[in-house]
């Protein structure tokens, strides 16, 4: 995608948290920065986590790979390798690549001179895993209390999850506030979908006005 004419004017050096102008530097349409580095950094160290820890698993099928917790036994403990330690491990990764994203939007917001929105609703997001996995466990004694990283077996993790406890998930409070995660979301990226197509039109098309978003709204779903 080619920069708008708008964009140069917001592509200015400052509004770092920390780094300075080391990273304060873009790739195309990206923002890099100090923290855009770090996100790199525990992603990639995470992911290649989860693969080397699935080659020592019984499976390559997607569905099944599984990155276990460690047992209840060792509490709050480090764990071995094998044993649940490389849980702990992609777990430090996970939050270190999820806040440091955060943090990076927040720096995109000070560029941009706007109000910290997106950042603090990624960290509702970002609160809700540190819960689960964190919070949670701790409060619980054990790491082994956390979910495992796997796509059926952290399914396992929630379906048992809400039996041990009464059926969890027909919990009211429980039910709204999923669908409203769910739903801000969805909301959202139309949101963010209208903004890029109406600032970003096709080659010889004009950019849109805010009129001609909140006309798109109203006429699709009543609302703008």
């Amino acid at each position: 995608m080619s920069m708008l004419s708008f964009e140069r004017k917001y592509r200015v050096r400052g509004g770092t948290l920390t780094g300075g102008d080391l990273f304060d530097f873009w790739v195309g349409p990206f923002y890099v920065g100090f923290f855009g580095v770090t996100t790199l950094f525990f992603a990639t160290v995470g992911t290649l986590l989860i693969v080397w820890g699935a080659s020592q698993g019984p499976t390559w099928n997607l569905w099944q790979i599984s990155i276990a917790p460690p047992d209840l036994k060792y509490g709050l403990g480090m764990a071995p390798l094998m044993e649940g330690g490389l849980w702990q491990l992609i777990t430090v990764c996970a939050i270190g690549s999820f806040v440091s994203w955060a943090l990076r939007e927040v720096e995109i917001c000070r560029k941009l001179g706007i109000g910290y929105h997106v950042p603090f609703a990624f960290s509702v997001a970002i609160l809700a895993y540190v819960t689960l996995v964190v919070v949670r466990p701790v409060l619980l004694g054990a790491w082994g209390h956390g979910f495992p990283y796997g796509i059926m077996s952290h399914l396992d993790w929630v379906s048992n999850t809400g039996y041990q406890y009464l059926h969890f998930h027909y919990n009211p409070a429980h039910m709204l506030a999923v669908s409203f995660f769910f739903a801000t979301t969805f909301a959202l990226s139309l949101h963010g979908a209208l903004i890029l197509s109406a600032t970003n039109p096709a080659k010889g098309e004009t950019v849109k006005t805010a009129e001609h978003e909140n006309t798109f709204f109203r006429d699709t779903i009543g609302y703008s």
